[in-house]
């Protein structure tokens, strides 16, 4: 996002929040990789299935707890105190409510997978989503008024929190207790901080006037949402459901680390890239080119951590995760390459929340919807490896679909979205070649050595073609970098 594409201001604002959140998810991401490789191997599989079980209805409560209203508060950009309280106590009674749903139900989703240790965990789980209702405006103000650096500290100090917690009850041999606590003591922490930084609480004032227009914008953002989320997660119950606890932890860790690029690189630019977006909305040609940089930028990243994952699935799962994690690899190599795709097709909801064209992207999901779980369900007699094959030809058959109909919003033509993206992919294909010959012809080294070798050589590999072929855009991205670092 160069001072080519938005007004200087903004476009430095946008860079240090790219920084800013850029540096929260790498700690955040270090947090978690060291947790998640300590937490493997105190537990077992099966407890990581029997979590996955419980977040999938979790999460929709969470869904259901912002139903977008937080993403309206940035659109809307207003500052009326009434709204905003008006706001969080909405969001705060539906989150209540919810949660009572929830401990009312976790008897029938036990009954729904035959495990009755799952009613509990389910109605502990319950209070993550009061947390979730009290956070949302306080950190959608954080976001709206970019304010990146501080709410990267509220996430990074939640994370830590949370592993923490998971680390010392799992020593303590607590079991699937341990990864019950993780997610409530990170949000408890985050949403701390969060309240400390903006500096915001609610009045005890409510006015359902003033919040009819933000919720008329969310009602379509919250249904693409639950409809994105329930189609994105139908292979955990489908895979939990049909071939039990097991399968599904190993099922779903594949899918954490397929998610790690997305949550790691690409949300960091959809944090800023939508604010940014909502302030230049009006001039179609700046938004274009800021969407087309951020596009670039992600690609830059998460296109060779996939396909080096591709490549070095084997020894990856064997050092990291133990033999016990084998049966992971097929589904991991399948997933490496829905992670490219996914780490791009995720910043279109960024084109329409910012020009309020939430209702077609509410449409564009319902089609996509029945096309995704249908190819998950048909993978079912093939475990979880026909699971992963589905989900990723159903996600590369509706990617130019999806795509088409984004960028016809903004009228961002096709052939510049290829043009930002071909040079990222080139590097990374030519990557993945050279690395397979080379890892290939090591078959005697220990897998350590093997892994350790295989991600130098795909550091450099990738490093060199991409001097080679794509050295405008590093030097730009570069020179972003330096001019935000050198203002601190």
């Amino acid at each position: 996002m160069s001072s080519l594409s938005v007004p200087a201001s903004l476009s430095e604002r946008a860079a240090r929040g790219v920084l800013w959140t850029g540096a929260g998810q790498v700690l955040r991401q270090v947090i978690q990789v060291g947790t998640s490789i300590i937490l493997v191997r105190l537990l077992l599989p099966g407890d990581f299935g029997l979590i996955g079980m419980a977040m999938f209805f979790i999460g929709i409560g969470q869904l259901i707890t912002d139903f977008g209203i937080g993403a309206a508060v940035m659109q809307a950009r207003t500052d009326d105190r009434v709204v905003l309280s008006s706001c969080f106590w909405l969001n705060l009674a539906v989150a209540g409510v919810l949660a009572a749903l929830t401990v009312a139900c976790a008897p029938l989703i036990g009954s729904f997978y035959h495990r009755s240790d799952l009613v509990q965990v389910v109605a502990a789980l319950s209070l993550n989503l009061l947390l979730s209702g009290l956070v949302i405006v306080p950190s959608a103000l954080l976001s709206r008024e970019m304010k990146f650096a501080a709410l990267a500290r509220a996430q990074v100090l939640g994370s830590l929190a949370g592993s923490v917690m998971a680390i010392a009850l799992a020593w303590a041999g607590f079991g699937v207790w341990a990864l019950v606590a993780q997610p409530l003591a990170g949000a408890a922490t985050t949403l701390l901080f969060c309240v400390l930084a903006q500096r915001w609480l609610p009045r005890f004032e409510f006015s359902w006037a003033k919040v009819v227009p933000l919720v008329r914008f969310s009602a379509s953002l919250f249904g693409t949402n639950l409809v994105s989320y329930a189609t994105r997660s139908a292979d955990s119950v489908l895979v939990g459901r049909v071939l039990g606890a097991g399968a599904l932890g190993y099922y779903s860790m594949a899918i954490q680390l397929m998610l790690y690029p997305l949550q790691q690189v690409s949300s960091v630019f959809v944090r800023v890239l939508f604010p940014t977006m909502v302030q230049i909305k009006d001039d179609l040609p700046r938004l274009r080119a800021a969407y087309l940089k951020a596009v670039a930028s992600i690609a830059l990243v998460t296109f060779p951590i996939m396909g080096g994952l591709f490549v070095l699935a084997d020894d990856f799962v064997l050092v990291v995760f133990g033999p016990q994690w084998v049966e992971m690899v097929p589904v991991l190599k399948v997933l490496a390459w829905v992670g490219m795709a996914q780490s791009i097709g995720t910043t279109m909801g960024s084109i329409y929340m910012s020009m309020g064209s939430v209702g077609i992207a509410l449409r564009v999901t319902l089609v996509a919807a029945p096309v995704v779980v249908g190819a998950m369900a048909a993978g079912l007699p093939w475990g979880i490896f026909g699971v992963a094959v589905g989900y990723a030809l159903a996600s590369f058959s509706l990617f130019y679909y999806t795509a088409l109909t984004a960028f016809g919003v903004i009228g961002l033509p096709l052939a510049e979205f290829h043009r930002a993206l071909a040079r990222p992919l080139l590097a990374t294909l030519a990557m993945v070649g050279l690395l397979a010959m080379a890892t290939a012809s090591m078959p005697s080294l220990a897998p350590a050595v093997r892994l350790s070798l295989g991600i130098v050589l795909g550091v450099l590999t990738y490093g060199a073609v991409s001097l080679t072929v794509n050295r405008h855009q590093l030097i730009e991205v570069w020179q972003i970098v330096r001019s935000v670092l050198g203002k601190h």
